[in-house]
């Protein structure tokens, strides 16, 4: 069964048998609309199996896929980093100062748009134009990598920038953000891992927790509710 949509100048809401309540600012929601037309036109949708029925039904499938992900995990800290996102002013950064043209570990509900390129979990998302299973695939140039405050997630992700700049032919750097647990990081295992690699991980710089501003939640459930402060 196909949703319904309603839409004003606030936000979008999408019921499924009027089980599943979620809601999207407009300007996501737009993103989402142009995104899918490109990916589509592009023959993206054209080995998506199934095969996509419409924007609405794909749109309903993306939210059930973020929910399941946040709700496989018990640990406070991991779940609501699925709504502490980058700022824009610190991927423009990136981008001018950096060259970063790539955001791993993103998604369609989160990505920022001023990158050409994003890479999310869930295959499904190439409808979206998302590059997916960033993990079994090397990748060159300079990207942006904030993934959720997990640590098996977040060792993954480093152990994959390490190994994509050693056997890169070209250049290739992913810039790591990373929660400072334990004040030193002197515990986590992906803080162990670039210990064990100095001649390629270098610690850039710290943020202070009460420095650190993220950017608005493009998407909730049912109710709007603040972000939580991470110390």
């Amino acid at each position: 069964m196909l949703p319904e949509v309603y839409t004003d100048t606030v936000a979008c809401t999408y019921n499924v048998d009027k089980k599943c309540k979620g809601m999207l600012t407009p300007e996501r929601l737009n993103l989402l609309r142009n995104a899918f037309d490109r990916a589509k036109h592009s023959g993206l949708h054209d080995h998506v199996q199934p095969p996509p029925i419409s924007f609405a039904s794909e749109l309903v499938g993306l939210i059930a896929r973020k929910d399941i992900s946040a709700s496989k995990h018990t640990n406070k800290k991991s779940k609501d980093s699925f709504s502490w996102i980058l700022s824009s002013y610190i991927t423009a950064a990136f981008q001018k100062w950096a060259l970063v043209t790539k955001e791993k570990m993103a998604s369609p509900l989160d990505y920022d748009p001023k990158l050409p390129h994003y890479w999310s979990e869930h295959p499904r998302d190439i409808v979206f134009g998302a590059n997916t299973n960033a993990f079994s695939s090397q990748v060159s140039g300079f990207s942006i990598c904030h993934p959720i405050y997990h640590e098996n997630t977040m060792l993954l992700a480093t152990r994959h920038a390490i190994y994509s700049a050693a056997v890169s032919t070209e250049e290739t750097a992913t810039f790591m953000l990373l929660p400072l647990w334990n004040k030193y990081m002197t515990t986590n295992p992906y803080a162990s891992l670039c210990r064990k690699h100095p001649h390629m991980c270098k610690l850039l710089g710290t943020i202070p927790s009460n420095q650190i501003q993220y950017a608005k939640v493009p998407f909730w459930n049912n109710t709007q509710i603040p972000l939580s402060k991470h110390s």
